[in-house]
């Protein structure tokens, strides 16, 4: 058995990515039906805005864990509904930090917001970190992606965000340390908002903006640590023997390794094998050969496991059991 899919310090996090139609979805869903049934209670979540995870279980679900079977749990966020939420909760925090600041339409901000770039991973990320936050309730939480380019934005976000957030809070320290010299000089300025006084802050200690973003720090280390924890976290690559799948696979590998998130398995999906020579199939089979070795070389030392084309599309949960097993048990290849 694998175990850097099994739970070791409190809960595994295990991130299932993948090019769009490689079959990461069913390798998730698979994935958690076997952790399952030896006795973890698993979560597994679609964060892909295309969810089919339903169809893969051939049930429907929503943005609330649904139990499928024993200790097995399943949902689907609603990416639009997620966004809202987002921006709801950034507009209440902005509106306390910056409610003497009557001159800005902070509607009109919002509402272009709402279409910035970003904002969807953005909202993604606070997803992952609510579910994170409760993490201890569950033994394994699986996340099945949206495809590559997008996952990959994701998880780096944490890191990208702590640098942005230290910048933010050097930048706020002078605009007080500005403040407490005009002090000096003019003393305390004061505004009425809702008919209450309020005095600007100058102190970081005071400051509603400062609190902010050491707020926002803990939030995001939190999810770091979690991510980039080898023994909290490991990511699983889903790719079929072909070329573009593979160099999507390479490239992702490098992100992931230069923001320090452990890449542990490589699942080559949809592998053709042939008890007998046939003609047409051929070429095909011979470009699967040359794939699988260069899987080999570029992923060499990195746990692989091959998975069979199977003469059926894997859904419900007896395919889904035969899958599991294969992924988290099979003898594999490094």
């Amino acid at each position: 058995m694998r175990e850097y899919l099994l739970p070791k310090l409190g809960f595994r996090v295990l991130f299932v990515i993948g090019k769009g139609g490689v079959g990461k979805t069913t390798t998730s869903a698979s994935l958690s039906v076997a952790l399952a049934e030896r006795g973890y209670r698993t979560l597994i979540v679609s964060l892909d805005p295309a969810h089919n995870l339903g169809d893969v279980f051939m049930t429907e679900l929503n943005d609330r864990p649904r139990q499928l079977e024993e200790n097995l749990y399943a949902m689907e966020l609603d990416m639009e509904k997620l966004i809202k939420s987002y921006l709801k909760h950034l507009e209440d925090r902005m509106r306390n930090m910056y409610r003497y600041l009557t001159v800005i339409n902070l509607e009109k901000y919002f509402e272009v917001l709402s279409f910035s770039p970003g904002i969807e991973e953005y909202a993604t990320l606070e997803a992952i970190r609510d579910i994170l936050k409760g993490g201890n309730e569950w033994d394994v939480i699986v996340f099945d992606t949206p495809p590559t380019g997008l996952t990959l934005r994701v998880l780096a976000l944490p890191r990208v965000s702590l640098l942005w957030v230290e910048k933010l809070s050097e930048l706020r320290a002078k605009i007080l340390d500005r403040r407490r010299m005009i002090e000096k000089v003019q003393g305390q300025r004061k505004f009425i908002v809702d008919g209450k006084e309020m005095v600007l802050p100058s102190r970081a200690e005071e400051d509603p903006v400062m609190k902010e973003l050491k707020a926002y720090r803990e939030e995001i280390e939190f999810v770091n640590s979690i991510v980039t924890d080898p023994d909290r976290t490991s990511v699983v690559a889903v790719m079929n023997p072909e070329m573009l799948p593979l160099y999507e696979t390479e490239r992702a590998y490098e992100t992931l390794k230069k923001f320090k998130i452990p890449m542990k398995l490589v699942v080559i999906n949809k592998v053709i094998e042939l008890e007998e020579d046939i003609p047409k199939l051929r070429v095909k089979i011979e470009a699967q050969r040359k794939v699988l070795e260069k899987v080999r070389e570029s992923f060499s030392g990195m746990d692989r496991v091959e998975i069979p084309m199977f003469e059926e599309e894997p859904r419900g949960m007896e395919w889904l059991r035969k899958l599991g097993g294969l992924v988290l048990e099979s003898g594999g290849d490094t």
